[in-house]
């Protein structure tokens, strides 16, 4: 594959990353994202479309693992969202069922409210295994990068691989998402991540190799010198005799002629 048509196909896989970024922007607005984790994992779905057709003539083993890992991290984490929406609305759903507080607690939920704990937990332990396996991912994608630097020459190799590090740093956060802030670091983490790829790459695209321009010069030629017209001597320069068309010396002196 040459590095024009790599350059095309990578863009277009970054690009899709960025959907997917605009997506995850959207998909913590509570009910709005029943509408959009199903587009999110579309999309991621197409993304990894693109780099199965990017990997069919390069064959690395490090992007076939970044693939394989990705969609199994992207289907945990579909059905966990889903499931911690489920337990959400759960929540409003039984308040309207039972509007009156019921005195018995379990722990500190109020009893009625406890199947909706129990069915958010489950969601986020889903999405905490989804992650972990999505931290594999970006691990093998930023070998890939690493790896085969004639594709991502000069600054764009650091820039993608930086950029492939805040996707890998927002997954790990969202492993310890138990602790509440990391969630909040994690999704801004991996909006770095999803946008700055797709803006490294245009930048990437647009830097034409400089190439050095070669002074041509031209062998200056002295213009040709046409004969000048040699006038006959009528006199002889010595004694001044008429000298006769064509003579070489003088018939008076003797003298020669320079003609």
């Amino acid at each position: 594959m040459s590095i024009s048509d790599f350059e095309i196909k990578w863009l277009k896989f970054v690009r899709r990353l960025r959907v997917v970024g605009v997506l995850l922007i959207f998909i913590i607005i509570p009910y709005l994202a029943f509408v959009i984790i199903p587009i999110y994992f579309i999309m991621t779905m197409v993304a990894v479309g693109d780099i199965s057709n990017l990997n069919h003539e390069l064959k690395d083993p490090y992007l076939k693992l970044f693939r394989s890992k990705y969609v199994t991290a992207s289907i945990f984490k579909l059905i966990g969202s889903i499931t911690v929406h489920i337990g959400a609305a759960m929540v409003v759903f039984n308040q309207f069922i039972n509007p009156r507080f019921d005195s018995y607690y379990f722990g500190f939920f109020p009893y009625y409210i406890l199947p909706s704990v129990i069915v958010v937990i489950i969601g986020v332990i889903i999405m905490i295994i989804g992650s972990g396996v999505e931290i594999g991912a970006w691990d093998n994608l930023k070998f890939f990068v690493y790896h085969n630097k004639d594709l991502f020459p000069g600054r764009t190799n650091y820039l993608t691989t930086a950029k492939v590090d805040n996707l890998r740093s927002g997954a790990v956060a969202w492993v310890l998402g138990f602790l509440g802030i990391t969630i909040i670091i994690g999704w801004i983490s991996q909006l770095v991540g999803y946008f700055g790829l797709s803006s490294v790459a245009e930048r990437g695209s647009k830097m034409d190799p400089i190439s050095p321009k070669i002074q041509e010069y031209q062998t200056l030629s002295p213009p040709p010198q046409e004969p000048q017209p040699v006038e006959r001597i009528e006199f002889c320069p010595m004694c001044g005799s008429k000298v006769s068309k064509g003579a070489t010396f003088c018939a008076e002196c003797g003298v020669k002629l320079v003609i």
